[in-house]
């Protein structure tokens, strides 16, 4: 290995300026800050123009590359979240060709929550993996605290009179929780729990934010 080549970076956005955006800041960071080589692999949306000016905008050969790739075929029925997991599901065979086809091997795979089933491309190809949780860490707490719910609680969250309770974090009100535990029936809400569920097949969690803000859910995080 040339100890004086600069390490290979992907990261892996998912469709929509909520996550692409976050993805290019992390981007940036990580080349101001570790001079890295950098390529972001992002699954397209179908009608976002905004998204394609900002990936046309963003393209800067001489910093990073962007890979993109067309979002598949998902019906339209689905929640917002849930067509955003199976896009992430459906995209994963042009992930893959992506990530072996690339001139440089990565040494570093970072993809967003909605992006944590192609970890399992990362461990075929004995990549190290991480997730990037754009969000802070109360949402990370809640995140992965909610499979312990799925188990203890029965019925809607949204009926319950009594606060939930997060460690590291204040109790929180049924109504406050995130869209996707809004309706156990639907289903986002199974997708969001695999997500939960996946986070712990990464490396490493990377969260915006830091300790002096939120270091009680830092602490019971860690």
């Amino acid at each position: 290995m040339d100890l004086h080549k600069p390490s290979h970076v992907v990261l892996l956005s998912s469709p929509g300026l909520g996550h692409l955006i976050p993805t290019i800041e992390l981007a940036k960071r990580l080349l101001i800050h570790h001079n890295f080589k950098l390529t972001i692999i992002a699954i397209k949306s179908h009608t976002s123009h905004a998204e394609s000016q900002i990936l046309n905008s963003a393209t800067n050969p001489s910093l990073y590359t962007i890979i993109q790739i067309p979002s598949p075929n998902i019906p339209s029925h689905l929640s917002v979240t849930a067509r955003l997991y199976v896009t992430m599901r459906h995209a994963m065979p042009s992930i893959k060709s992506t990530l072996t086809n690339l001139p440089i091997r990565p040494s570093a795979f970072i993809v967003d929550i909605f992006g944590t089933e192609s970890l399992t491309l990362a461990q075929e190809l004995n990549i190290p993996k991480f997730v990037y949780v754009a969000s802070h860490a109360w949402f990370l707490s809640l995140l992965v605290y909610s499979p312990v719910l799925d188990e203890q609680i029965k019925g809607e969250y949204v009926v319950l009179k009594e606060l939930l309770k997060i460690p590291g974090c204040k109790p929180v009100r049924p109504v406050d929780l995130v869209d996707p535990m809004h309706n156990r029936n639907d289903l986002g809400y199974s997708e969001y729990l695999i997500i939960a569920n996946n986070l712990s097949k990464s490396d490493a969690v990377l969260v915006n934010t830091w300790d002096e803000l939120q270091h009680r859910e830092l602490k019971a995080l860690n």
